[in-house]
């Protein structure tokens, strides 16, 4: 009876230490600042990074348009398509890769007018 008393609890123990919660959930709120969003300086490294990549929104790749200059990324701002793939949508880029704070320098940038700063 003991045995299956220290075999039930150390089941509990590893159970219970299983933790679903990633890091950027629990501290999104107070490592996000979009207070002062630049074109230059948060939203063209995420697009270099994540967007503008072999294959996707460079010359020659599938992407719908290039991303390698404002001007370039600003006709997707204008057109309302980087707001909803980007944004609402969550399904640019297609890897699925960027982090809710990029999502939320998109959005912040976008509804600042989309400067070119």
């Amino acid at each position: 009876m003991i045995k299956k008393t220290i075999v039930f609890g150390a089941i509990i123990a590893v159970i219970s230490s299983c933790y679903k919660d990633n890091e950027e959930d629990l501290y999104k709120d107070s490592e996000c600042d979009v207070t002062d969003v630049s074109f230059s300086e948060d939203i063209m490294p995420i697009i270099n990074a994540s967007c503008a990549t072999v294959g996707c929104h460079i010359a020659g790749g599938s992407g719908n348009g290039e991303f390698i200059n404002y001007a370039q990324v600003f006709t997707k701002v204008e057109n309302g398509s980087l707001m909803n793939r980007v944004v609402t949508l969550r399904d640019m880029p297609p890897s699925g890769s960027l982090t809710d704070c990029q999502i939320e320098h998109f959005e912040q940038w976008i509804n600042d007018g989309a400067l070119d700063n």
